[in-house]
């Protein structure tokens, strides 16, 4: 996972530092030219900013100073002289930074623009980069289905920034929203910024796992969001996919799900890295990643760093969706006959209330009225039943002498549930027109045109019913 902080999506350190230095407190001095890998000088300074930021910056103090200086033993050695071609020595020192480590999320690479072309010396480089990849990847969403009518299932392969998935998270969700039983499937994600898919399978607020940072001594601590796109889904059956290839955000939604019991983890275990990471420019040619936090959760109290999340069906990976549609179509059944039963109840429960109202309308009763219609619709949105059609629908019922009343205190319930939305507003000025209010029906359609200016329709109707007032006077 990469650090956020701020509004910024990743840890920027642009590293300074002038090679020879014998204090290493004073290694990072003055920025690095770029220069060629045949020079012995300018080789070794990229070594040694290498073996500076990983003493100065890893997130295990006791353990950084060890592989600082294991790293400073093999290029001293001269491990790295017959490397004179940037993506061998970037390659050669990334395998060796994480065999000395034993961290998968260290990385040191040669700085390559995307296929856009801009220039890696630019301050644009990183933001066009992972714009290009966040593009390319859809958003991390690959694919959102139904699998045998009741199951619904999502792959996601990137955990993007929150302000960038937020509204295809949401849109997944909806999708998602009537299903009897989700597979999740990360086995072919990387990571990415932070886990958001558990705010909708778990309560707010719940801890999630949080992370401590070396600088700053800084533990930080995450929990399920009070505020979503759409509904949250507390009780249906949850099922994740996993791999080998799951990895660091995508582990940490899949070990905060498995430790809080909410989901079943199918696959093979996962890569096992528990680090959030910092990135590190040495110069416009080379650039580091390094873990500067690492996981904490509240319920074990230890992570997955090394490890990895070991599944609670341990089958290969490429068998973990036919496993889970097995158990994920065995769950749904359950579930659908518990939430078929719960609905069934509900819509009697309605019922009584609804006839109720209608009674009570008749008899001119109207505020008890309207609380025996408030029962109906406060049961009505605990099972979703509530729409703009749903109510429309009811309505239709009432567009008949005598009626007026319940009808128009059910269609002004569009605008109590969907105070944003101008056909609410449109619906009651049809209402108002039924009973043969104009001047209620104008007032509708003048707030539905302040929500939809362009809509000519509503500047039709209500020209048209200040006409009829005229023609009346």
């Amino acid at each position: 996972m990469i650090r956020a902080l701020g509004i910024v999506a990743i840890m920027i350190f642009q590293v300074v530092a002038s090679y020879g230095q014998t204090d290493r407190n004073d290694t990072l001095l003055a920025p690095p030219v770029r220069g060629s890998l045949q020079e012995r000088s300018y080789r070794n300074r990229v070594l040694h900013i290498v073996d500076s930021l990983l003493e100065a910056n890893y997130v295990l103090p006791e353990k950084a100073g060890e592989c600082a200086a294991a790293f400073r033993k093999l290029y001293t050695s001269g491990a790295y002289d017959s490397c004179a071609d940037a993506m061998d020595f970037a390659e050669k020192v990334r395998v060796d930074l994480v065999k000395i480590t034993h961290d998968r999320h260290t990385n040191f690479r040669v700085i390559q623009a995307s296929d856009i072309g801009e220039k890696v010396e630019s301050n644009l480089h990183h933001a066009v980069r992972y714009y290009r990849l966040r593009i390319k990847e859809h958003t991390g969403f690959t694919k959102f289905e139904w699998i045998n009518g009741r199951i619904g299932y999502l792959e996601l392969r990137r955990f993007n920034s929150l302000s960038e998935a937020k509204e295809l998270l949401g849109a997944a969700m909806k999708f998602l929203a009537g299903a009897d039983a989700i597979i999740i499937d990360v086995r072919e994600n990387g990571g990415g910024s932070g886990d958001y898919l558990s705010s909708y399978f778990l309560p707010h607020p719940t801890q999630l796992t949080g992370y401590y940072y070396r600088d700053g001594n800084d533990l930080q601590e995450a929990w399920t969001s009070g505020k979503i796109e759409g509904k949250r889904m507390l009780e249906v059956p949850v099922f994740v996919l996993t791999s080998r290839k799951t990895f660091s955000a995508a582990e940490s939604f899949a070990y905060d799900m498995k430790v809080r019991k909410r989901a079943i983890i199918i696959g093979d275990s996962t890569k096992g890295g528990a680090h959030d990471t910092g990135y590190f420019k040495i110069d416009d040619q080379f650039e580091m990643y390094l873990s500067v936090g690492r996981a904490i959760n509240p319920v074990s109290h230890s992570n997955w760093e090394g490890i990895g999340v070991i599944p609670d069906v341990l089958v290969p990976a490429s068998s973990a969706l036919d496993t889970a549609i097995v158990l994920a179509g065995e769950a749904a059944e359950r579930f659908g006959r518990e939430k078929e039963t719960k609905l069934r109840l509900a819509v009697q429960e309605m019922e009584v209330h609804l006839s109720n109202s209608e009674r009570l309308y008749g008899e001119k009763k109207d505020r008890l009225a309207k609380a025996a219609l408030d029962s109906v619709f406060d049961i009505g949105r605990k099972f979703n039943l509530i729409t703009e059609f749903f109510i429309n629908v009811l309505a239709y019922n009432y567009r008949s002498p005598g009626n007026e009343r319940i009808l128009i205190a059910t269609l002004k319930k569009n605008i109590e549930f969907f105070p944003e939305s101008p056909t609410a507003y449109e619906s009651l000025a049809e209402g108002y027109l039924s009973i043969g209010n104009q001047d209620q029906a104008i007032t509708c359609y003048r707030k539905a045109l302040l929500l939809d200016p362009d809509n000519r329709r509503y500047l039709q109707a209500i020209s048209r019913l200040q006409q009829n007032e005229k023609t009346r006077n």
